[in-house]
């Protein structure tokens, strides 16, 4: 099969965790006659089918990992995680790859696996960027690759329906604030920043827990859920790992480094950042370190975090023009990204069909 033929073929979807088809997923829909086959790990086909995927194939491990799978085929295929092509470039080579990030922009420089990075990267034929941030990132990487930037479908659904979504409406009535609080995956072997704060906030977690004006919601980045799901069952916290439910359901998300931060400001609703002592203030990798830290409070040491939540929680509105800005910068055409992503796969592979 010569390279061209590739591309006369519709093209494959390949997610291996929960929020990569949470971000390909829209694509997906959008897509509809050009598309080829959805690719899921086994352990994933409960969660698909939550989300209304309905057509796609199952990856069974051979090696009792549930994760480390690959599919076969040639035909071009698009992914949103930097592993995720790895592994499936490394069971078919010739295979093309179009890449969409799934995060808001938080690189770590040097790390292939962010924007900016290179490795596999090379290997990529066209990139869909969410933001500016993002495409300059991987034009400076990479020169001359092909680009869009398409937005961040995921949050299509969140768009505003009014010109003011950050109006804070409270529609709570008389039940209690629930506050969402949640921790990114421990990637300190990548850089500090890239670590997460739970060892620093462990704690307070408790108090908090317990406090009579507020109910406490946990979550976390899927890849150390092994971790907090234990911890928050301890302290017989409910724990939420649908992001989106979190969306739903909390009043004030707080977090110490993660795309989450900033994907729950489209909702109008607040959010309180946990620094921790090794997040290092020379360094600025962009956006969370630290172009984009004035979307709410900063809090630096444990005993500072509960003044800051209730605090929010009172004046939701305080950092209501940085969200509003943030959310401009970084979150384009939302509402339509999906169909400007598909439109785009459309537009690469139609030209390579040529």
């Amino acid at each position: 099969m010569t390279p061209i033929k590739f591309w006369r073929k519709p093209i494959d979807f390949f997610a291996r965790r929960e929020h990569f088809i949470d971000h390909l997923l829209p694509v997906w829909s959008a897509l509809k006659g050009s598309r080829g086959v959805f690719y899921i790990p086994e352990y994933l086909q409960g969660y698909a089918a939550a989300k209304g995927l309905e057509d796609y194939s199952l990856l069974r491990p051979a090696n009792g990992n549930a994760i480390q799978v690959a599919p076969d085929g040639y035909s071009p295929l698009l992914v949103a995680a930097y592993g995720d092509m790895v592994i499936a470039q490394k069971r078919v080579p010739q295979r093309p790859f179009l890449m969409m990030e799934h995060g808001v922009g938080l690189t770590f420089n040097g790390c292939a696996g962010y924007a900016g990075g290179t490795g596999v990267r090379n290997r990529v034929s066209m990139f869909l960027a969410p933001n500016e941030f993002i495409r300059k990132k991987t034009a400076k990487a990479i020169p001359g690759v092909a680009q869009v930037v398409i937005g961040t479908p995921k949050l299509d659904a969140w768009a505003p329906a009014s010109d003011d979504p950050f109006q804070f409406s409270d529609g709570r009535g008389s039940k209690k604030p629930v506050v969402a609080i949640s921790f990114h995956w421990n990637g300190e072997k990548v850089a500090p920043e890239a670590g997460n704060a739970f060892l620093h906030y462990k704690d307070v977690i408790a108090d908090l827990a317990g406090h009579p004006d507020f109910d406490l919601l946990g979550h976390g980045h899927p890849k150390y859920r092994f971790v907090l799901e234990p911890f928050y069952r301890d302290l017989g916290i409910e724990a939420e790992w649908d992001f989106s439910k979190i969306m739903q359901r909390a009043d004030l998300y707080v977090n110490d480094c993660s795309s989450t931060m900033y994907e729950f400001c489209v909702t109008g609703k607040p959010v309180v950042i946990m620094n921790a002592p090794w997040f290092r203030r020379d360094v600025k990798h962009g956006i969370r370190f630290w172009d984009y830290t004035d979307i709410g409070p900063q809090v630096n040491e444990p005993d500072e975090l509960l003044q800051a939540i209730l605090n929010s929680l009172e004046l939701p509105g305080a950092y209501k023009t940085q969200r509003q800005m943030m959310v401009q910068d970084l979150y384009p055409f939302i509402g339509y990204s999906a169909h400007r992503a598909a439109g785009a796969i459309q537009g690469f592979l139609g030209g390579k069909h040529g």
